[in-house]
């Protein structure tokens, strides 16, 4: 065999053990990520129709296709608990969302650390579902957690910075003093 033969003998035999190796050390395929996106892409069509127990086979799905191939600390694992969880909070049922936004926001606080615009989306995610439950005294300090890294990311954006300022408020008002005052009135 002349010595071209052998590089291309060689070369043939590198991507088959890399092949090899990936399958054996579950490097996820370009198939099964886009596969993760493409659940994802539909548990968003749904939950914007408003079909959430639709929805919820396709989010789990992808749930495990993420956490079987990216591991369970990848932030795109994140994202995927984020669906979930919001699909769990839109039917009403807490205590299956709280603990996958608890999770959504660790893995987010570790992979890009605690001043990222995507933790302040989990603050944000968590601290609605307690204002859902009444639990304003919880939901409080996520939310002004979440305005304080969003207008330092941000900066000054009044839109941004009044939505979350008014969820801000409206927990304040419905966990303080200010409570008694209102049903009073």
């Amino acid at each position: 065999m002349n010595s071209a033969g052998r590089v291309a003998l060689r070369s043939a035999l590198i991507v088959l053990l890399t092949l090899f190796a990936n399958v054996l050390l579950g490097v996820p395929s370009f198939a099964q990520k886009n596969e993760a996106a493409a659940l994802d892409a539909k548990v968003i069509q749904l939950y914007q129709a408003g079909k959430y127990a639709d929805a919820i086979p396709f989010a789990q799905r992808s749930v495990a296709i993420r956490e079987r191939t990216l591991g369970p600390n990848h932030p795109d694992l994140a994202g995927s608990l984020n669906l979930l969880a919001a699909l769990y909070l839109g039917q009403g049922r807490y205590a299956d969302a709280e603990p996958l936004f608890q999770r959504a926001r660790s893995i987010r606080e570790k992979a890009f650390g605690p001043e990222h615009l995507a933790v302040a989306e989990s603050l944000s995610n968590l601290a609605a579902l307690y204002d859902g439950q009444g639990r304003y005294a919880e939901a409080e300090p996520l939310y002004k957690r979440s305005l304080a890294i969003r207008e330092k990311a941000l900066g000054p954006r009044p839109s941004r910075r009044r939505r979350h300022a008014e969820q801000s408020g409206a927990a304040l008002c419905r966990s303080g003093p200010h409570r008694r005052h209102r049903a009073a009135l």
